[in-house]
């Protein structure tokens, strides 16, 4: 039907599935073209492995995933369209904040799907508020398990980093293993932003980032919102 949205790795239609009469959200990946034999092989994995796990998944908090292929060199994924989602990404900054209460119930509903994904081994690795998304009746939903890693899997590791730094984890950040808490620090990197309207972490460039994650301690969240009780400071 049209073009919804773009982002680093590729561009989302909205389409209508005229088999079940429903709208649907098309995932087009970017071609990868000219790429060597290896670097496409690695793109064949990481995709088919984006749509067989998450379409393993099956939880009202996470998108779910209907059909994957690929077409003339093209990957595509078909998903649940949700109608009048918006991203996080819209709520992280100082002057427009959600509710506290809100923001505990997104994290907590967030934070349900990817107990329910780690127990069946599959690992984010990308968690950041652009891949969570909010339903015009406030519900979540996790979105693009792209770069996911399963445990056990033969496509266990995409080589390099891959994430989003700001929301990485210190061992992400240092090319070390990574394990479900690396998903429970970004949720915490993204409930720190939605509280505040600040990243925890703001490197002028990618290196000074990468080192405060390491070694660094975040401003307290009371200092930038003084309404954030301690607990849930202390939670985050």
């Amino acid at each position: 039907i049209n073009e919804v949205g773009q982002g680093s790795t590729g561009r989302v239609f909205l389409s209508h599935d005229p088999y079940y009469g429903r709208d649907v959200a098309i995932k087009l990946y970017n071609p990868q073209t000219g790429d060597d034999d290896d670097k496409a092989r690695v793109t064949r994995k990481m995709f088919f492995n984006e749509a067989q796990m998450t379409g393993r998944l099956q939880h009202p908090n996470i998108l779910p995933i209907y059909d994957a292929g690929e077409e003339d060199g093209c990957y595509y994924v078909v998903t649940e369209h949700v109608h009048g989602a918006r991203t996080l990404a819209a709520y992280t900054k100082p002057d427009n904040l959600l509710r506290i209460d809100d923001v505990v119930e997104i994290v907590f509903k967030a934070a349900k799907a990817l107990h329910y994904a780690h127990n069946r081994g599959v690992i984010h690795r990308d968690v950041k508020p652009s891949n969570i998304m909010l339903t015009l009746d406030n519900d979540v939903r996790i979105i693009d398990f792209g770069i996911a890693i399963v445990k056990d899997s033969s496509v266990s590791r995409i080589e390099g980093i891959a994430g989003s730094p700001s929301y990485m984890s210190p061992e992400q950040v240092q090319s070390a293993e990574i394990t479900p808490q690396s998903d429970l620090y970004s949720l915490g990197a993204v409930m720190y932003e939605l509280l505040t309207g600040f990243r925890p972490f703001r490197g002028n460039n990618l290196s000074r980032l990468l080192h405060q994650i390491v070694y660094a301690t975040p401003a307290p969240i009371h200092t930038l919102r003084p309404e954030v009780s301690e607990e849930l400071e202390e939670l985050v």
